[in-house]
């Protein structure tokens, strides 16, 4: 019977190579915040705090001499505050992601937030299930948005302001409201269940607005939403 027992330290050192550890940076000027996020982080596998900044000079100051691949930024900080960082970061290092964690659930605050380029919004009172989540995804590229903010951008691209936007008329209403929840991460199902439709409808409601924006799949809308300002007031 052939020894297996060679290969063990192989499939160790492949299981190393597959573990890798994300750096962040916390920003936020409230020390107790950062101390109880640290804690979070810490129960979070895959992810390591890297250093703290107290407003966005910190922040830009300590990109330029470290290597970050999340930001965690808050947005009411003094001296400049997480939108204007956000902006500033995301010209000199674009490759760096940008999670907002506030208090603030407004839509002025959300759509100028996304607007400067972060790649996420989460309110304050998140737990560690969606933090978690929402790390994920915005390592993927993908944009993530507090469930809990779902009414706030559905009033603001689905209603009366969205239909405003001239690149918007190619949709119908429905598919108005699916562009509003889709924008939030919401799956077909989700979709579904909230507008009493089947998942294939909306799956082909989601093909067609596709379809009729160009874009060849679900973050490629997301980014045509943020691009093209359909988010704006």
């Amino acid at each position: 019977m052939p020894d297996n027992s060679t290969n063990k330290p192989v499939l160790r050192s492949l299981m190393l190579q597959t573990t890798m550890t994300r750096s962040l940076l916390l920003a936020d000027d409230h020390q107790l915040f950062l101390d109880g996020m640290r804690l979070l982080i810490d129960r979070i596998e895959g992810w390591e705090v890297v250093g703290e900044a107290h407003n966005g000079y910190e922040v830009l100051a300590f990109l330029q001499n470290n290597r970050v691949e999340c930001v965690l930024m808050d947005i009411e900080m003094p001296e400049l505050n997480g939108i204007e960082t956000t902006r500033r970061l995301k010209k000199t290092s674009p490759v760096v992601k940008v999670l907002a964690v506030s208090m603030m659930g407004d839509y002025s605050t959300i759509r100028k937030m996304l607007q400067a380029g972060a790649d996420g919004y989460l309110i304050k009172n998140t737990g560690i299930a969606e933090l978690r989540h929402a790390l994920e995804m915005v390592s993927r590229g993908e944009i993530y948005i507090s469930a809990e903010l779902a009414p706030v951008l559905l009033e603001g691209v689905a209603g009366r302001k969205a239909s405003a936007n001239p690149l918007m008329e190619p949709l119908t209403q429905r598919e108005r409201e699916i562009v509003a929840m889709i924008a939030e991460g919401m799956t077909n199902e989700q979709i579904a269940a909230r507008l009493y439709l089947s998942p294939l409808t909306v799956n082909t409601h989601r093909k067609n607005i596709l379809g009729k924006l160009g874009c060849k799949n679900t973050a490629a809308l997301i980014r045509y939403v943020l691009k093209n300002k359909l988010l704006d007031q």
